[in-house]
């Protein structure tokens, strides 16, 4: 961090950088109806990026990542501190939708998001008005955006735009966030002409090349997505879930489809630390004691997540998944971290055909 000597200027420089070794295996059905997954080894991310605040009052980032192609993340210009709507920014970044999304990558209790990230809006370039209220107790945020595109753009389409909102509250905190209660809602509306949508998901591994639930591009005119969270800490152990449905509306003569997902999640610190939550979203987990600091040997967290997506309706076949991921971390200081997952993969086609399971180490 750089600071002026008139404080006026404040900038940082930082990065992340990320690296996965995946292991598969798969059951006869499965490698009937897919390929088996090659284990291997990938550069999950590998970004920097520098931000900064202006006069107490402009602030910025921006954010590259250098896996594959160099592509942006966060690149964005705000003001903050504006009377009656407190911040707005404009630029590239994410839609406000979704605890999951809105948790950094740096402090995720898993090595990757739940099914349900299929629905997520991810980030897009737009113009957002966001605040937190109530001695922080609350934020809200809402902004519109032009699907420009991550994983891939939720709408593809020339003219589409949406309309992103998110709400929280913690209606309980007590002993400095040992014991806290997080609830929020998040609405999402998007609408084109002559577009195309598609919904797809990975099994919680970013190593595997095809999606093995996936609904294909379809007509469609609007998109609605709800979504609900809810998320709880009690000293060592916390709790976590989400759930979203989205209604899309296709072209005349078709039937409007419904797809919804969600994930349960439960964690436990071994060492007694807690998840830190911070203004929606959960953050950053500090060791007591730092491995190889004095006798320290870190943090070590176990967690459990179930997490389900269903793809399959008005005549749209693409597929149901149930995925049950177990993990263990090891936290060497607040910002190192060695993360083991295993991922148990059940995949289901339409109506209801066993397409079979995968196991991810």
């Amino acid at each position: 961090v750089f600071i002026s000597p008139d404080e006026k200027f404040k900038y940082m420089i930082g990065g992340r950088l990320h690296t996965d070794y995946d292991f598969y295996s798969a059951d006869e059905t499965f490698q009937s109806n897919f390929s088996e997954p090659a284990s291997g080894a990938e550069f999950r991310r590998a970004r920097f990026f520098i931000s900064g605040l202006l006069y107490n009052r402009v602030k910025f980032k921006a954010e590259y990542d250098f896996v594959g192609q160099t592509a942006f993340k966060h690149v964005y210009l705000g003001l903050t501190k504006l009377p009656f709507v407190g911040n707005f920014q404009v630029g590239h970044f994410f839609e406000p939708f979704s605890l999951e999304v809105f948790t950094s990558s740096n402090f995720d209790t898993f090595m990757e998001d739940s099914l349900m990230l299929a629905f997520a809006p991810l980030r897009n370039i737009g113009a957002s008005f966001y605040d937190s209220i109530l001695k922080d107790r609350a934020t809200w945020a809402i902004g519109v955006f032009r699907p420009t595109g991550e994983n891939p753009p939720r709408i593809q389409s020339d003219d589409g735009y949406s309309i992103t909102s998110r709400l929280t509250a913690v209606p309980v905190k007590l002993e400095k966030g040992r014991k806290l209660v997080h609830i929020g809602f998040g609405y999402s509306f998007s609408e084109s002409n002559e577009s195309t949508l598609q919904f797809d998901s990975k099994p919680e591994s970013n190593l595997t090349a095809v999606n093995f639930v996936d609904t294909g591009a379809f007509s469609v005119e609007q998109a609605h997505l709800f979504g609900w969270e809810a998320a709880a800490v009690f000293n060592s152990f916390s709790i976590q879930g989400e759930y979203t449905l989205v209604k899309v509306s296709r072209p005349s003569g078709n039937s409007s489809v419904n797809f919804n997902g969600g994930y349960v999640m439960v964690s436990y610190f071994l060492t007694g630390e807690h998840r830190k939550y911070n203004r929606g979203a959960f953050t950053r987990v500090s060791p007591r004691k730092n491995f190889l600091e004095g006798r320290g040997l870190g943090t070590l967290e176990m967690a459990l997540r179930f997490s389900t997506i269903d793809l399959n309706d008005g005549g749209i076949a693409g597929g149901k998944e149930k995925d049950v991921t177990t993990g263990l971390n090891w936290y060497l200081n607040p910002h190192t971290r060695i993360m083991f997952n295993y991922v148990h993969a059940d995949i289901t086609g339409a109506p209801a055909v066993d397409r079979g399971d995968l196991h991810i180490y």
